[in-house]
C-alpha cells in the first residue's frame, strides 16, 4: 500500500504530460512566491531542530537529515525569492534554478543519512566534521546567491528549471536515484519498529525523488500543470515531516531516528559527583525558601563552571546532589584534569558564596575516571541517556569520604592527572559495597594552575575514539 500511495503522484506527473493538456496553464507567481518562502522556512526549522537533537545526542544520522533539509530549505528561499514579478521584474535563472539545485546538493545528504551506519567509522568522521559540513552547506548557498545576481556563466544560458540540457537530466536521475535508495535503506534497517516520524522521512525522500523525475519531465513547462505537480510534491514532503514531528515529545522529536550506537555505548570518562555536608539537617531547620535560594545560588555557579569552563556535561542535579561527566563525546583525552580543575573550581566557588552565607552547607566532591556505558532510558514524555558503570558507584562513593570543601579521586583519576596536580595518599578507606578496602588521593586546593596544563576547549559532541572503536 505504501508503494502504491508513493506512485500515485508520479503516475499523476506522467498523465498531465499527455498533449491533452499541452495548452493549461496557471500562472501564479504570489502564490509561488509564498508557498515556497514558507515551506522554506518549515524546512529550515527542521533543520534547526534535527540539527539541535544531533548535537545534544552525538548522532550522525539526524546531523545528515538535518543538513539535507538546510541545503533545500536555504535554495528554497532563494527559489521563491527569484520569483518572476514579485521581488523581481527580471528573470534570474539562477534563481530559477535554485530548487532543483538544492534539491541536488541535499540527495547525498540524505542518502548518507540512510547509510551512515553502514559502516561505524563514518559516524565518527561526520560528527568529527560537523561544523565544516553545514559551513559547506551555508557556504553553497551563499554563492549560489551571488553567482545568481551576477549571471555568471553558465547560469545565464538557463532558461528553466529542467531537462532541455543533457547534464541537467543526468543530475535530476542521479538524485532521485539517491533519494530512493535513502528511502528503501531508511525503511528496511527500520521495518520492525516502524513508527509516524520514520514513515514521514521515507515518505519525504519518495516525493523527492519523484520532485526530480518531474524536473527531467516537465522542469521546461512553466507554469503548467506538471509543472506545479512536482512542485507540490515537494511542498507536501516537507508538510509531512513537519506535522510529524510536531506529533512527537518535544525534547527528543527525532528520537526513532538515532543510530543504535547513540542508543547505547561505551566510552571512557571521568565523572565528578558534589554533595552538600549536612543538607538535611538545614533543610529541617530553614524554610524552603531560603532552602532554594541557597541551592539556585550554587547551581547557577555549578553549571555554566563545568560545562562551559571546563567542557563537562552536567547530567542532573538531584535534591542536594551535582553529577557531571567529561568526555562524553569521547574529545577529551584529558578528561581526567578537567574534572579535577572543574572540582577545584566548583569549592572555590562554593567557598566565595559561603563567605557571605557562613552557616550555608559546605560541598563534598568526589572524581573517578573509567569505563562506563551510555545507555537510553525511559520513554516518551521522560528520556535520559545515563553513564552507568562502576566508575560511577565509585565516584558517588568517594564523594561520601570527601572532606567538605575537598576533593577526593579515585587511582582511575590519578593514573591519568599531569605530576603537577598535587595528591595526598587516603588509604584504606571502606567503600559501600566493596569487600576490600581501596586507596584514594586527596587533591591539595588550590591546584597550581600555573604548572598544570589548561584543559584544551571542548565540544559538547564530536567525533571520538571511542565511538570509532563501537
Amino acid at each position: 500500500m505504501l508503494l502504491v500511495a508513493m506512485a500515485l503522484p508520479l503516475v499523476g506527473l506522467v498523465f498531465l504530460l499527455r498533449s491533452d493538456f499541452e495548452g493549461l496553464h496557471w500562472t501564479g507567481p504570489a502564490l509561488h512566491f509564498s508557498v515556497f518562502l514558507t515551506v522554506g522556512a518549515v524546512a529550515a526549522s527542521l533543520s534547526l531542530v534535527a540539527g539541535e537533537a544531533a548535537r545534544r545526542r552525538g548522532d550522525a544520522r539526524v546531523l545528515l537529515l538535518s543538513l539535507a533539509f538546510l541545503a533545500t530549505s536555504g535554495f528554497m528561499a532563494l527559489h521563491a525569492v527569484g520569483t518572476q514579478h514579485v521581488l523581481t521584474h527580471d528573470a534570474l535563472p539562477g534563481f530559477t534554478v535554485a530548487i532543483t539545485t538544492g534539491l541536488l546538493v541535499a540527495a547525498p545528504f540524505a542518502a548518507a543519512s540512510a547509510l551512515v551506519d553502514a559502516r561505524p567509522p563514518a559516524e565518527a568522521w561526520v560528527a568529527r566534521h560537523r561544523r565544516a559540513l553545514r559551513g559547506a552547506v551555508l557556504g553553497s548557498i551563499v554563492v549560489w546567491g551571488l553567482w545568481s545576481v551576477a549571471e555568471w556563466p553558465p547560469l545565464q544560458q538557463v532558461s528553466a528549471e529542467g531537462g532541455e540540457h543533457v547534464a541537467l537530466t543526468a543530475a535530476a536521475a542521479v538524485g532521485a536515484l539517491l533519494y530512493l535508495l535513502a528511502a528503501v535503506r531508511l525503511w528496511w534497517v527500520n521495518r520492525s519498529h516502524f513508527g509516524l516520524l520514520l514513515f514521514s522521512v521515507v515518505a519525504c525522500y519518495g516525493l523527492l525523488a519523484e520532485a526530480l523525475v518531474g524536473v527531467a519531465l516537465a522542469g521546461e513547462r512553466k507554469w503548467h500543470p506538471a509543472w506545479w505537480v512536482w512542485h507540490a510534491l515537494i511542498v507536501i514532503a516537507y508538510l509531512l515531516v513537519f506535522a510529524a514531528a510536531r506529533r512527537e515529545w518535544r525534547d527528543e522529536r527525532f528520537r526513532t531516528l538515532y543510530l543504535p550506537t547513540t542508543r547505547e555505548h561505551r566510552g571512557e570518562v571521568s565523572v565528578l559527583v558534589g554533595d552538600l555536608a549536612g543538607f538535611t539537617t538545614f533543610t529541617a531547620r530553614r524554610d524552603a525558601v531560603e532552602v532554594a535560594a541557597m541551592l539556585r545560588a550554587y547551581y547557577e555557579r555549578a553549571a555554566p563552571l563545568i560545562s562551559r569552563r571546563f567542557g563537562g556535561e552536567v547530567e542532573k542535579f538531584a535534591g542536594d546532589g551535582v553529577f557531571a561527566t567529561f568526555n562524553r563525546a569521547g574529545d577529551q583525552p584529558d578528561h581526567a584534569l578537567r574534572a579535577v580543575e572543574a572540582a577545584a573550581a566548583l569549592q572555590a566557588e562554593v567557598a566565595r558564596i559561603r563567605a557571605e552565607h557562613p552557616d550555608w552547607p559546605g560541598l563534598r566532591i568526589g572524581v573517578e575516571s573509567g569505563p562506563v556505558v551510555f545507555s537510553e532510558m525511559g520513554g516518551s514524555g521522560y528520556l535520559v541517556y545515563p553513564a552507568v558503570g562502576d566508575t560511577v558507584n565509585v565516584a558517588a562513593r568517594l564523594q561520601q569520604h570527601a572532606p567538605v570543601g575537598g576533593v577526593l579521586v579515585g587511582t582511575g583519576t590519578r593514573d591519568q592527572l599531569p605530576g603537577a596536580v598535587d595528591l595526598v595518599p587516603v588509604t584504606g578507606l571502606q567503600l559501600k559495597g566493596r569487600d576490600a578496602a581501596v586507596d584514594a588521593y586527596l587533591v591539595q586546593l588550590p591546584l597550581r594552575t600555573s604548572a598544570v596544563p589548561a584543559p584544551r576547549p571542548g565540544g559538547r559532541r564530536g567525533a571520538s575514539s571511542a565511538r570509532s572503536a563501537r
